[in-house]
């Protein structure tokens, strides 16, 4: 199946450019990769981090789990060299404390132009999706003492830094997090386990 490309004008000044629809079982044109990764524990919860505190990873609480996993990820939309969505399946282990397995699948919605990128590429990424472990852990319990649940919402932001000169391999640390969200929506659970990853993603 083609891509379908339908132009889209844009305010003077940003460029025109077209939205681009492409098939996710077609032939991969640099839209495809696969990433591996490896993280820890962090115990510090994520709107301290993003929201409340702006906590840097030397800030963070750390517990004694770690992650190892990778994920397949494909650009189905993308608009010109600005922002892309890209859909991933990924699964991956937790060793020490925590033990169980994970999987899931997700939306990513990337933006991918910075000042900067023509020296360092560079993009950021926040997901949307589901996360299912293999079972609930006394950690996810004592987080959440109102609920539990093997499925959560995945919601994992990173950012890639990579070489202009090897757009084919970025570097990328991603904040691997599954929760229930202050809503609560899966079974009254609200927090689970979280992990501080860096990885790297090769591109075809």
């Amino acid at each position: 199946m083609a891509s379908v490309g339908v132009a889209v004008v844009v305010p003077q000044g940003v460029g025109a450019y077209e939205l681009e629809y492409r098939s996710p079982f077609g032939p991969c044109a640099m839209d495809c990769a696969v990433t591996g990764f490896v993280g820890a524990l962090v115990k510090s919860s994520m709107s301290s981090i993003y929201v409340t505190k702006g906590l840097p990873p030397t800030s963070w609480r750390y517990g004694d789990s770690g992650i190892v996993g990778g994920a397949f990820s494909r650009e189905v939309v993308t608009y010109g060299p600005l922002w892309a969505i890209e859909t991933e399946v990924g699964a991956a282990k937790r060793f020490g404390a925590l033990d169980e397995f994970e999987a899931w699948t997700a939306l990513y919605f990337r933006w991918k132009s910075f000042p900067w990128s023509d020296v360092v590429r560079t993009s950021v990424a926040i997901s949307t999706g589901l996360n299912w472990a293999s079972d609930v852990p006394r950690y996810e319990v004592q987080k959440s003492p109102g609920g539990q649940s093997q499925l959560l919402h995945y919601l994992s932001p990173e950012v890639t830094f990579g070489s202009v000169k090897h757009p084919d391999v970025d570097l990328v640390f991603r904040f691997h997090h599954r929760s229930g969200g202050e809503l609560a929506v899966f079974d009254n659970t609200s927090g689970g386990a979280q992990y501080g990853t860096v990885g790297l993603r090769f591109r075809w």
